[in-house]
């Protein structure tokens, strides 16, 4: 058995498979678990809102996240453009995360301080509008589209299990905060709330 070739043979291939899967978690995984109040501590994020949790949602629905990073790394370059760099503090309640690794469009982990919400509209509505040689396509239904808010609870009461300090309070009143919105209103929040809880850390 072991003088196969690993590919020829399942049981090899199983047991490859179980050692680099125990291999990565004892290095990725593991340490979490034992600095997570560490990164608690020094972190400046806030929770995001109901409406900006379904802003998320639609970011992420609608494929954002495919062209842009929401990660700066620390080379002179990328914070003279992006501003500042990307923390491990600064995702302890992102789920998923979205760093992402494809930059057709720039990264977006500064956004908030940097437009207005009427430009964000335009933006979306038809990004040629304002920059002239864009290739992003236009999300005019995001404007037609409106929340009912329905599932808003049940998102933050998701996120509240894996960590995100809600409260009851915050929850019992997701579905009035997000219902009526359009969708371009919950995805302009989301994206307004980009880099904003790590302002004082510049």
């Amino acid at each position: 058995m072991l003088n196969k070739d690993f590919t020829q043979s399942v049981l090899i291939l199983i047991i490859s498979t179980v050692i680099v899967a125990s291999f990565s978690f004892l290095v990725w995984v593991l340490p979490a678990f034992f600095y997570q109040d560490k990164l608690i501590a020094e972190s400046s994020a806030k929770p995001l809102t109901a409406l900006e949790v379904e802003g998320r949602d639609i970011y992420i629905s609608e494929g954002c996240h495919t062209c842009h990073t929401m990660m700066v790394r620390p080379l002179d370059a990328e914070v003279k453009r992006y501003g500042r760099y990307s923390r491990e503090s600064d995702d302890i309640y992102e789920f998923p995360n979205l760093w992402g690794s494809k930059r057709t469009g720039p990264d977006l982990t500064n956004l908030g301080r940097k437009y207005s919400d009427q430009w964000h509209a335009i933006h979306l509505n038809n990004p040629r509008h304002v920059v002239p040689t864009s290739i992003m396509p236009a999300y005019p239904w995001l404007f037609e589209q409106v929340l009912d808010g329905e599932d808003a609870e049940a998102k933050l009461k998701a996120l509240r299990t894996l960590g995100v300090p809600y409260n009851d309070r915050e929850i019992q009143q997701a579905r009035l905060a997000v219902k009526g919105s359009t969708k371009a209103e919950a995805l302009i929040a989301y994206l307004q709330s980009l880099g904003q809880d790590q302002g004082v850390q510049q």
